[in-house]
């Protein structure tokens, strides 16, 4: 492509139309590669060049700049400008390019979540392409007013759209729009009818011979098949269409699609129990593709398994390389954003500079206007000259004095303005201020509770060398005791449900290792802790929740276990969070315990989440403690 743009610069040094083409041309490549911000700038040129009853040039030049404007995520202006491109199609008369530009105002607006405006487009849009008779238009049309019923959860009347344009495309024979019809199809039958009849659907256009003409089609319906296998966990028979759909994108030579197929054949794989066979078949979306997506996809998901095999090491590996790529894509969004609003900030500047020059052309226009009456007034007599002359006196007088009534007023609306903000700014920081104050009394307390429980545990741990004090000085390490087991209860008590300060400052990491620190005993009990992917914080009810867990589990630990090791492990993976408490200790039989407060306070914090608890326990052999459960990234 950059080869035969070269070849046209050539062609442009001796043709304007070889020029204009060239220049085009190149803007849309700059578009489709994500160089959103080069492609406006040279439309933007090429724009401020079209004379304006150029139709053609209008037409072509403002129809890619509307497409490069709504990629930028700037829909005011990509409006304008498909509007600008559609009414240089409509005087020239063509009747396929002004459609295109209907529909390419529907999709802005639905993009711009503007549904009611959107509908109306699409179904003014349909009555056009039925006039016309356009095959593409009518099928984009109605899958638009399905689209834009799905957006708004209609999935019952998008579902009715979707089937006729599905059978628009049958008889037109489009492959494109039968695939876009029957996918919408299916994804709003899953929600209205359920998945078996999707399945259904799907199933009945791969029987189908029409569709015997286009590979494609059949390739993503199976993918698409398969993935409502996975969802009813029937993940043999998912495995079974993710191989013949594969053949097919591997005849296509599409690596993208045979990337992400290998990536759900992983997830059946792992869900199956044949955690090699899956680690090696991420190992090869990890070779096939070259979508930073989707390879970050593909190290998480490895990371993700290799960490629940133990695998500690590669894991962080792994683990290490999707962030990578994340912050690769991250970065690459930012700059994305930043080329719409440098965009924006050029589009404004032009238009006031547009602005400034009509205000000059009109201010030169009244000054020429003023200068004549000047003049016929001295040809008529002095005396006229000196009444205008008056007249145009007070008329200045009264401006100024107009003017200078307004600067004082909107002098005196900003003070206002600046007068209530700060206002309102002190309120809200004394508000925050007084909910800080009772938040710290509350972490107060949390630490304190936390710390009298490692005193008591390190108290407990000198029994041995109080046995060799003497009666009464036994008699006082007794009391003190006794005493220290009350204040951790009332602790306890006053404590409940408050969140530590170092949750609520530093995060769920901090917070664990300060509990893990508050536990060690020199010569006693050791404490290890494993973090994964708790860099960045989630929301703060599921910090308290886990760090309230883990609180609990270890607290049962210090009191029932009397163990030598305690082992604490916490790992987040894109979509899971998992928690592993793991003693040494004497351990019980969890079907013959009965009314524990402890392990009941931790099922119902793991519910409360959507989270599930597995405990493994055996008289003399220990405990280990799971819980597995769903986190908002």
């Amino acid at each position: 492509m950059e080869r035969f743009l070269d070849s046209l610069a050539r062609l442009a040094s001796k043709d304007a139309d070889h020029a204009f083409a060239n220049r085009l041309m190149q803007a849309r490549w700059y578009r489709h590669t994500a160089r959103q911000h080069e492609a406006f700038r040279i439309l933007d040129s090429l724009k401020r060049t079209v004379p304006n009853d150029a139709w053609e040039p209008t037409y072509l030049v403002n129809y890619q700049l509307a497409k490069t404007l709504d990629g930028l995520g700037l829909p005011a202006q990509a409006r304008s400008a498909a509007t600008t491109a559609r009414d240089a199609a409509k005087a020239m008369g063509r009747s396929e390019e002004t459609l295109q530009m209907e529909l390419l105002l529907a999709e802005i607006d639905l993009n711009d979540a503007r549904y009611d405006d959107a509908l109306a487009d699409f179904h003014r849009s349909l009555g056009i392409s039925r006039k016309e008779r356009s095959v593409e238009g009518i099928g984009r049309s109605l899958v638009g007013i399905g689209n834009v019923h799905y957006h708004q959860e209609q999935d019952s009347v998008a579902l009715v759209w979707y089937r006729q344009a599905y059978e628009h495309a049958l008889i037109s024979n489009d492959a494109g729009l039968i695939l876009s019809a029957a996918l919408n199809i299916g994804a709003a039958m899953t929600y209205v009818e359920g998945e078996e009849a999707a399945m259904g659907f799907y199933r009945s256009i791969l029987d189908s011979t029409d569709t015997d003409w286009f590979p494609r089609i059949r390739a993503d319906i199976l993918t698409n098949l398969a993935s409502l296998h996975s969802d009813l966990d029937q993940h043999e028979q998912a495995l079974r269409v993710l191989q013949d759909a594969l053949a097919i994108y591997a005849e296509e030579r599409d690596t993208v699609s045979m990337a992400q197929l290998d990536l759900y054949r992983a997830t059946a794989l792992w869900a199956l129990g044949r955690k090699d066979e899956a680690l090696t078949e991420v190992k090869l979306a990890i070779r096939r593709s070259s979508a930073l997506t989707l390879r970050g996809q593909a190290w998480l998901k490895r990371a993700d398994y290799l960490s629940s095999m133990g695998r500690w090491a590669e894991a962080f590996e792994a683990l290490s390389m999707g962030h990578a790529l994340n912050d690769s894509l991250a970065r690459r969004r930012f700059s994305q954003s930043i080329a719409a609003a440098q965009v924006q900030y050029e589009t404004a500047e032009k238009d006031l500079r547009i602005f400034e020059q009509t205000q000059t052309i009109a201010l030169a226009a009244a000054e020429d206007r003023r200068k004549n009456i000047q003049r016929i007034a001295l040809g008529i007599s002095a005396l006229a000259v000196t009444v205008i002359a008056l007249l145009l006196a007070r008329s200045l007088r009264n401006r100024r004095r107009l003017a200078e009534q307004e600067r004082k007023l909107h002098a005196q609306q900003v003070d206002e303005l600046l007068k209530r903000s700060e206002i309102e700014a002190l309120n809200a920081m004394m508000e925050g201020q007084e909910k800080e104050r009772d938040r710290v009394a509350k972490d107060l307390h949390d630490r304190l509770g936390s710390m009298l429980s490692a005193i008591k545990h390190q108290i407990d741990g000198l029994d041995a060398t109080v046995l060799e004090l003497k009666e009464e000085q036994r008699g006082q390490y007794r009391k003190v005791n006794r005493l220290l087991d009350e204040a951790v209860g009332e602790v306890r008590r006053i404590s409940h449900d408050m969140v530590s300060v170092t949750l609520a400052r530093f995060g769920l990491e901090k917070a664990l290792e300060d509990l893990c620190d508050s536990v060690r005993v020199n010569g006693g009990m050791t404490v290890e802790l494993s973090l994964f992917g708790l860099e960045k914080r989630m929301d703060r009810s599921m910090e308290i929740t886990l760090y309230r867990i883990v609180q609990e589990l270890v607290s049962n630990v210090l009191k029932h276990a009397a163990a030598k090791e305690l082992s604490i492990g916490v790992t987040r993976s894109p979509g899971r969070i998992s928690v592993i408490v793991a003693d040494d200790g004497r351990g019980f039989d969890p079907h013959a315990v009965v009314g524990g407060i402890g392990l009941a306070n931790v099922r119902a914090r793991a519910a409360a989440i959507g989270a599930q608890i597995t405990v493994n326990s055996t008289p003399g052999k220990g405990t280990t403690v799971s819980v597995e459960g769903p986190v908002m990234e």
